[in-house]
């Protein structure tokens, strides 16, 4: 009995040796630190400065010999077209310390390279070890916008011959965005783009679009305007009465010729077919604004990018529209004198009526009901100090562009002081008229020139 457990014992322990043999451990493991079997930088801007991801590398080895690890690209960071993201721009260190046992030949940037780079070599007694690797993304990268692939081979390499090394892809991505390829910018540095009809300068606002890099194909930008222009009161302003047109494009197209902005998306320029860089402006004018209540009226436009290589737009910036409509309320007075009498010369016993005609335009966008008035300050008289009875003098209205109520259509006589012309619509429309005094002439008036100081003047009810 003891014989058998014996020889059962020296089995086991002979099978447990062969086991231990024949498993014999050497392998490798190359992860990214933030998890996952790719390295990937994300979206970036080719204005960056750098750009870190670290790679967690473990070695297991239980052969007793000296082994080492090898970088190798299979293939460089490159896009769809081609285009390879240049060594002095891609980098790997090993971050000191991170080992325990071996070597790291990395510990200052290396250029990640075609050729093979020692990357670890351990120690002789081929201990298991684990370290650090980081690879880092340097700017700026004066490639096209779009997304860049590589892959990078890890070899572990034992000096026992015979001993099959062991490798592992790690796949690289790369997404650099478009957007940062082309800034829009104002001369201010603000974000508003200002229209005023104050005056002719303020009606005037330009942005630029700037472009550092190609594309690497075609796209085009466009404008998109959702909301309508509107004032605090909720009043809308009309968008038709803005126009733009792009100035300073020779490589793509674009519009060179005013047209009105709308609620759609405008297509501002298009790229040649290699999506060459180009600088250029987009120029807003303001237009016609008469009839348009006074107010400060906003909102937002968007640009937007469309390609190379991807249909949906891609917001590049947003802008705040802003449309300043000063108060107006003026009264404007035309005589044929051009002063601020009326005037009657040589007037004559038994001639016809003498007629002194006077142009109003009332200028107004406050879109609040008023009233013209006219105060006649003193009776005509001549320079004697005669006067002519009133019953002499008298007025009439005729509208030329007026919506409310004129109170004088038939002659009426003129009293000294204040008398309503014209009373406004309830929307206050501007207005124009026309005021005709007659002076009758009686042999009871002395011949000679005549004439009384009249104020105009308007009023809000």
């Amino acid at each position: 009995m003891r014989k058998r457990i014996f020889i059962i014992s020296a089995v086991i322990l002979f099978y447990s040796g062969f086991f231990s043999q024949a498993y014999s451990s050497f392998n490798l493991s190359v992860r990214p630190y933030e998890g996952g079997y790719e390295l990937k930088f994300g979206k970036i801007e080719p204005s960056l400065n750098i750009i870190n991801k670290e790679v967690v590398v473990n070695i297991i080895s239980d052969l007793g010999k000296p082994y080492r690890l090898i970088q190798e690209v299979l293939e460089p960071l490159t896009n769809q077209e081609g285009v390879v993201i240049p060594l002095g721009n891609f980098f790997v260190y090993a971050l000191r310390g991170t080992n325990r046992y071996g070597t790291l030949s990395v510990e200052q940037e290396t250029p990640v390279s075609l050729g093979r780079t020692i990357i670890y070599t351990s120690n002789s007694l081929g201990l298991s070890d684990s370290f650090t690797l980081v690879y880092s993304l340097r700017g700026p990268l004066g490639v096209p916008a779009g997304l860049y692939r590589g892959r990078i081979a890890f070899i572990l390499e034992s000096t026992e011959t015979g001993q099959m090394p062991v490798i592992n892809i790690l796949n690289v991505y790369v997404d650099i965005s478009a957007q940062a390829y082309i800034r829009v910018v104002s001369k201010t540095g603000s974000k508003v783009i200002a229209l005023s009809s104050k005056t002719p300068e303020k009606s005037l606002s330009q942005i630029s679009l700037e472009m550092k890099y190609p594309l690497g194909g075609t796209f085009r930008i466009y404008q998109s305007i959702t909301e309508p222009l509107v004032s605090v009161e909720g009043k809308r302003f009309p968008l038709e009465s803005i126009s733009f047109y792009i100035s300073g494009a020779h490589i793509g197209t674009a519009p060179n010729v005013s047209q009105p902005l709308s609620l759609k998306d405008e297509l501002l320029y298009t790229s040649d077919l290699k999506g060459n860089a180009e600088n250029f402006s987009i120029n807003y004018q303001l237009g016609d604004v008469s009839g348009i209540k006074a107010g400060i009226y906003r909102t937002t436009i968007k640009y937007l990018l469309e390609g190379p290589g991807s249909s949906p737009l891609r917001l590049l910036d947003t802008y705040n529209l802003e449309v300043n409509i000063p108060a107006v309320f003026e009264l404007m007075i035309s005589t044929p004198t051009g002063g601020k009498v009326i005037e009657f010369r040589n007037l004559k016993p038994e001639e016809p009526p003498k007629r002194f005609e006077v142009d109003i335009e009332v200028k107004t966008n406050l879109e609040k009901q008023y009233q013209v008035s006219q105060n006649l300050v003193s009776a005509l008289s001549n320079r004697e100090g005669k006067t002519i009875p009133s019953k002499f003098f008298t007025l009439r209205t005729e509208g030329i562009d007026a919506k409310g109520k004129l109170l004088f259509p038939h002659n009426t006589e003129v009293k000294i002081g204040e008398m309503v012309l014209y009373i406004s619509d309830r929307e206050g429309l501007p207005a124009k008229f026309k005021v005709i005094y007659e002076l009758s002439s009686s042999w009871d008036i002395a011949a000679g020139d005549y004439s009384a100081p009249i104020i105009y003047s308007v009023t809000e009810l």
